[in-house]
């Protein structure tokens, strides 16, 4: 058995295939490395699209990729965009966000808070269709 394929993908790009997909947006770098254990643990090919705000400013790519992905991860405490584009990502119900800002009420847009990403992976099931 073959070890599984990850794509990473940024703007401009997209890819148009049957895996399973994740965008990820503004991680840091304890996410990163987080995600790279849990990517060790994936059975499937899957697609990870990647925005960081420092390297990229195409929200039109990201508006329309995060329409299009399977689920997205959001890090809300290392985001600049524009307060409306935070709460269209979170107004999707297969967003799942970090943030350690206790005093802001991001659940009542959408309860998939996470603590880490471990959490986020073991609750879709490391990526398995």
């Amino acid at each position: 058995m073959r070890d599984p394929k990850l794509n990473l993908i940024t703007t401009p790009d997209t890819l148009f295939n049957n895996n399973p997909s994740v965008l990820l947006v503004n991680p840091d770098n304890i996410i990163k490395e987080s995600l790279n254990d849990i990517l060790k643990n994936i059975k499937n090919d899957l697609n990870l699209y990647l925005y960081e705000e420092i390297t990229h400013n195409d929200i039109d790519w990201l508006i329309n990729v995060s329409k299009t992905v399977d689920y997205i991860i959001l890090n809300i405490d290392e985001c600049n965009l524009t307060q409306w584009l935070v709460g269209f990502l979170l107004s999707m119900n297969k967003t799942f966000y970090l943030t350690t800002g206790a005093g802001l009420q991001y659940n009542i847009i959408n309860v998939n808070r996470v603590y880490d990403l471990n959490q986020f992976a073991e609750g879709v099931k490391y990526f398995e269709k």
